[in-house]
């Protein structure tokens, strides 16, 4: 039986910047004996908006295990009609580094200046353009016509994966090889916590509230709350983003989660009412993983 971290095609391996996806590339590098072929591509999206500690762990990753990750964040963004008044979105992705990435969330607010609204559940443009279409647009320009898009979902994320296996992600085929292997959190887990150097983000039994955008809307209203009560400056820019939204447009356009408070309510809920309430709402998942 062929290896599920074995790769004999192009592929780009979208690396989150998580736990689950790391152990997704190193059990892929191992299967290729430490050295992944030409023709595939680990790629990493930067949207500003990510925990100073996974960028350092994207780092630690690439220098640990001696392998190239392309860091990309969209470039310009910007929205234009043609003769007909129709919308098109162009934009252009560019290559950055460790110390040359956005920290300020300088592509999230570029993007959403270009769509106009602010994404919601329903709506989720973010993560498709500041994450898989930046990746298609990146290959593209490497001149490939096809390849394999390898996501870390788990086998433990039956659902999310089966919604996702097959799948033609703008341009690419997802394949899953956690779910393929069997892997699950518990897999993910104990490898952490036997390795040299590990994310610098408080582990939850395998769920990382913290990473990815560090207050995303997708997250449950009880875990936002918990990370403003830590870090309440951390709410200052989805503030910002909604207040600017709210000038522009109304309706669901103009914040990002109407089931959820404004994020300048639950700063307030945070600072003033600590532990009061209990919020047993799910986060939901997105492309961008863990």
């Amino acid at each position: 039986m062929k290896n599920p971290y074995y790769i004999d095609e192009p592929a780009a391996i979208s690396f989150s910047g998580g736990r689950t996806s790391a152990f997704m590339l190193y059990k892929i590098l191992e299967a290729h004996d430490g050295n992944l072929p030409d023709d595939v591509k680990v790629t990493f999206a930067n949207t500003g908006k990510e925990m100073p500690q996974t960028l350092d762990f994207v780092q630690a990753c690439s220098d640990n295990w001696g392998i190239e990750i392309v860091w990309i964040e969209i470039d310009r963004a910007w929205v234009e009609h043609d003769d007909n008044g129709k919308k098109s979105l162009p934009y252009t992705v560019k290559v950055v580094d460790y110390e040359t990435a956005a920290r300020n969330g300088e592509p999230f607010e570029k993007l959403i200046k270009q769509m106009g609204i602010l994404p919601n559940v329903v709506n989720r443009y973010c993560s498709n353009r500041m994450k898989s279409r930046a990746f298609k647009k990146y290959l593209r320009s490497l001149g490939w016509d096809s390849w394999l898009s390898y996501l870390g979902i788990r086998a433990d994320e039956y659902r999310r994966g089966m919604k996702m296996k097959g799948k033609v992600l703008e341009g690419g085929e997802v394949v899953l090889p956690m779910m393929d292997a069997g892997h699950t959190v518990k897999d993910v887990s104990q490898f952490w916590l036997t390795n040299n150097f590990d994310l610098n983000l408080p582990n939850d039994n395998g769920v990382t509230a913290w990473g990815n955008c560090d207050l995303c809307f997708l997250k449950a209203r009880g875990k936002k709350e918990a990370i403003i009560r830590e870090r309440p400056d951390l709410a200052d820019w989805w503030i910002k983003q909604e207040r600017e939204a709210a000038s522009r447009t109304d309706g669901d356009g103009a914040i990002f989660r109407k089931d959820h408070p404004s994020y300048e309510q639950m700063k307030i809920i945070a600072s003033d009412q600590g532990q009061l309430f209990d919020f047993d709402d799910e986060s939901i998942p997105c492309f961008c993983g863990d």
